[in-house]
C-alpha cells in the first residue's frame, strides 16, 4: 500500500515537472529565435544539457562512470559532451589503483 501511495507521488511530481519545462519552453524558443534564428535547436539543447549533466555528475560525487551510467551514456561520450559545454569536469586527487596521480581531465 505504502509503495502503491510513494509511486502515485512519484507519477504526480514528474507530471507536474513536465507542466513546467513545457510552459518554460515557449519563451525559450521565443528568445532564441529573437538571439540566433539558426541556432535555435542546437542553442535550446544546451541550455537544458549543461545543468542535466551537472546534476548527474553532482549526484555521482564527481564519478564519470556513474554519471554516465546514471544518464545511460558512455563515459567518453559524457567526457565530450561536457568539454563541447564547456562544462568542468571534477578533478581527481586521490591516487590511482596503479600508484600513480589521475590525471585532471579538461
Amino acid at each position: 500500500m505504502a509503495e502503491e501511495h510513494d509511486r502515485s507521488e512519484c507519477l504526480a511530481t514528474l507530471g507536474a515537472l513536465t507542466r513546467l519545462i513545457t510552459n518554460a519552453v515557449p519563451p525559450l524558443i521565443d528568445q532564441l529565435a529573437t538571439s540566433r534564428p539558426r541556432s535555435v535547436y542546437r542553442d535550446a539543447l544546451e541550455f537544458f544539457e549543461r545543468p542535466l549533466l551537472a546534476h548527474a555528475l553532482e549526484l555521482t560525487g564527481g564519478n564519470q562512470l556513474r554519471a554516465a551510467r546514471l544518464l545511460g551514456l558512455n563515459r567518453n561520450t559524457l567526457r565530450k559532451r561536457c568539454r563541447k559545454l564547456r562544462l568542468t569536469l571534477p578533478r581527481r586527487s586521490e591516487r590511482t589503483s596503479a600508484g600513480r596521480t589521475a590525471t585532471p581531465i579538461t
